[in-house]
């Protein structure tokens, strides 16, 4: 009877990752980036980086179909298209996919850091992100699933990091959505490659079936009650969140390419 509430270290891990997997899944809901808390978490549990990369994939894909599912249920959701992006996104994660281990990934680390730069100054200093209603289209809306679909699939499923952030800012500044709905639009469109991705992991063994699962029960809680957030608060949530976020990434990003640079 004295046993019955001691946990063991591997209970505590479990309960840990489970926390952070709904802190995450209101940021991922909110503004996307919520690998930033998930992927350090995973490392700190003592999983090989390959498989914290798969088992992160595997809890994310669950968190984004909740959320992806909580925003088309919602009437304000932009479904123009929707379907077109996917099917394009899809044809373009599976190429970067298959370039993986023929395309050299070391201008991309170097570019990455700059794109997020970019993406943060104009997440705080352009108009359109403060707009409270749609403006003017600057591509038409098939045009973009096609061009931006294959773009931003490849990215996806070649290199990864940041793909939230640009359909992001490609809804916003290309179709003239607002931020709520880009954040809405984005879900889908970014989950379809991180499906293809994992694919990729479970076809290599890179991921951690159990704490994988732990961790989507946390996301799905987390996924819900963000969702809600954005429906519920719409621009005035979402904005303060994503520039946070690209922040928070750009400075990661900065300090991993620069530091060892700046510090010899």
């Amino acid at each position: 009877m004295d046993n019955v509430f001691q946990f063991s270290t591997a209970d505590w891990v479990y309960v840990f990752l489970f926390l952070i997997s709904i802190i995450a899944g209101v940021v991922d809901a909110i503004a996307g980036g919520g690998g930033l808390i998930t992927v350090p978490s995973l490392l700190l549990v003592g999983l090989p980086p390959m498989t914290v990369l798969g088992t992160n994939r595997l809890q994310a894909v669950i968190g984004e179909l909740t959320t992806s599912v909580m925003f088309m249920r919602n009437k304000q959701f932009p479904v123009q298209g929707i379907v077109l992006g996917l099917i394009f996104t899809s044809i373009g994660a599976v190429i970067g996919t298959l370039a993986v281990g023929v395309i050299d990934k070391q201008v991309l680390e170097k570019l990455l850091p700059v794109l997020m730069v970019a993406i943060t100054l104009y997440s705080i200093f352009a108009k359109k992100l403060k707009a409270t209603e749609a403006t003017e289209p600057v591509l038409s809306n098939t045009h973009f699933m096609v061009v931006c679909g294959l773009l931003i699939g490849f990215y996806n499923g070649f290199f990864g990091p940041g793909t939230g952030s640009f359909w992001m800012l490609a809804f916003i500044s290309l179709l003239g959505y607002t931020i709520k709905q880009a954040t809405m639009a984005t879900k889908p469109l970014n989950l379809i490659g991180n499906v293809i991705s994992l694919i990729l992991f479970i076809w290599l063994g890179s991921v951690d079936y159990q704490l994988g699962f732990i961790m989507a029960g946390g996301q799905i809680i987390g996924s819900v009650i963000g969702s809600k957030c954005v429906i519920s608060y719409g621009n005035r949530l979402v904005r303060p969140v994503f520039i946070s976020v690209t922040l928070i990434m750009t400075s990661k990003l900065l300090y991993e390419n620069f530091s060892s640079t700046w510090f010899v």
